[in-house]
């Protein structure tokens, strides 16, 4: 009987069996495996694109917080310096107050001793007229951009000739033709100073830093200044109740919306004065007699713009020690007081201020997103908090500049019709007319 061997289930498979063996491929699909594997030893590796490391963790889910839209320190501020309200004593002789206010439309009589002189622009622009030494003299008191264009936005650093101007103006309204020998005395600036106004501007961009501004500026004053005081949120005093100075800053377009303040319709670039003027401190040096007279400033020919700039800086000085910080976000306004607090807290470090309502943080982060470009996902870059927050020195050296426009000058004087008082609508039309963006920065 022949016998056989049979492979048990059992035991492996032997290796040398040529059909499971790797030595069973082809030849030619062996040639071309060892071709190409030739080839890649032969050939360099291809450059693999190196990601560049982030701040961003693997375990983050949102990518740093960014800003997208432009800082608002970045624009260029509106200047603006001047004399405002001056006061001075001329010789003019005169018959009483009372007979000067009859009849006169442009006069509103208070007393003996004071008549209110209407601007050609508007009655509710006055200059107030005091009679001196037995009807000898006149002391005129008002601002001279005001009474001369309606506005006291801009205006001119010099002295004399302004205040010729606004003399022979006050004079015309209330019908007294000076002598030959008065007139040569106005001309030759025969007359007294008995106060002068300087005024600067210090535009802030935005309403949230104007108030933090003046707010700074009050706790300043309360604790280094003399004579302090203040009237809410609005105007800050120093020296309040003094015969010889007074400093004081306040928003100037918070007083042109108050009633009998506004400018006036005819006025040369109005719409474009208004604007500019938003969010502005207007500080405002106040020289009366006493230190006129120490200064030597009483003779209108002895005003020296350098010197009156000089003065002023010492206060821009004084007031850029103030401490705290400003929101340099562009439309914080925009959001409600609430998002407006949970963002600034985020930008100083607080991280769940916005995840403590996961209902409405889309919605939260969708609005402040649009409105003011922060993304408030992950966490604020040190860069972005730098960017959203200035310092109070930053924004009132940033804000204030000296310029004058006494190339404007002529024209804001044309600006309304000369003896009437009372905007027609031909005049209103004639400003519409005119093109605001002429008034340069």
């Amino acid at each position: 009987m022949k016998s056989s061997k049979r492979l048990r289930k059992h035991e492996p498979i032997p290796i040398s069996n040529s059909l499971w063996s790797s030595n069973a491929q082809a030849p030619a699909k062996r040639a071309s495996v060892t071709v190409g594997r030739a080839h890649k030893l032969t050939v360099p590796k291809r450059a693999v694109p190196e990601h560049l490391a982030t701040l961003v963790k693997p375990s983050m889910r949102f990518p740093l917080a960014t800003t997208v839209l432009k800082p608002a320190l970045d624009w260029k501020p509106f200047f603006s310096c001047l004399i405002d309200t001056v006061a001075v004593l001329i010789d003019v002789g005169h018959k009483s107050l009372r007979k000067i206010a009859q009849n006169n439309p442009n006069i509103t009589w208070h007393g003996n001793y004071q008549l209110q002189v209407h601007s050609p622009f508007s009655a509710t622009i006055k200059a107030r007229v005091f009679s001196r030494e037995k009807g000898t003299k006149l002391m005129i008191e008002a601002s001279i951009p005001k009474f001369l264009t309606g506005q006291n936005i801009v205006g001119v650093e010099a002295l004399f000739e302004p205040c010729k101007q606004l003399i022979f103006a006050v004079l015309e309204q209330m019908r007294i033709e000076p002598t030959a020998a008065e007139r040569r005395k106005i001309n030759r600036g025969k007359f007294e100073m008995k106060r002068v106004d300087y005024a600067l501007h210090c535009a802030c961009g935005t309403p949230e830093r104007a108030a933090a501004l003046i707010a700074a500026i009050r706790s300043l004053m309360y604790a280094k200044a003399k004579d302090p005081g203040s009237y809410g949120d609005e105007t800050v005093y120093a020296g309040q109740h003094s015969n010889r100075w007074t400093f004081r800053i306040y928003r100037k377009d918070f007083e042109i919306k108050k009633r009998g303040r506004g400018l006036p319709a005819n006025v040369y670039g109005r719409d474009y004065l208004i604007a500019k003027v938003q969010n502005c401190a207007r500080m405002e040096l106040v020289l009366r007699a006493p230190e006129l007279k120490r200064l030597g400033l009483n003779d209108p020919l002895a005003w020296n713009v350098e010197a009156a700039r000089q003065r002023m800086q010492v206060w821009i000085d004084r007031l850029s020690t103030a401490g705290g910080v400003v929101p340099n976000i562009e439309h914080l306004g925009k959001l409600t007081s609430v998002q407006q607090m949970k963002l600034l807290l985020w930008l100083g470090g607080h991280r769940t201020v916005f995840t403590d309502s996961h209902s409405t943080f889309a919605a939260t982060h969708k609005t402040i997103l649009a409105k003011t470009g922060i993304d408030i996902r992950g966490e604020p870059s040190v860069e972005l908090q730098r960017r959203a927050m200035k310092t109070i020195r930053e924004v009132l050296i940033h804000g204030t500049g000296f310029k004058s426009y006494a190339h404007k000058w002529d024209a804001l004087c044309k600006g309304a019709d000369t003896g009437n008082a009372k905007v027609n609508k031909q005049a209103t039309t004639r400003s519409t007319l005119r093109s605001p963006p002429n008034i340069t920065i």
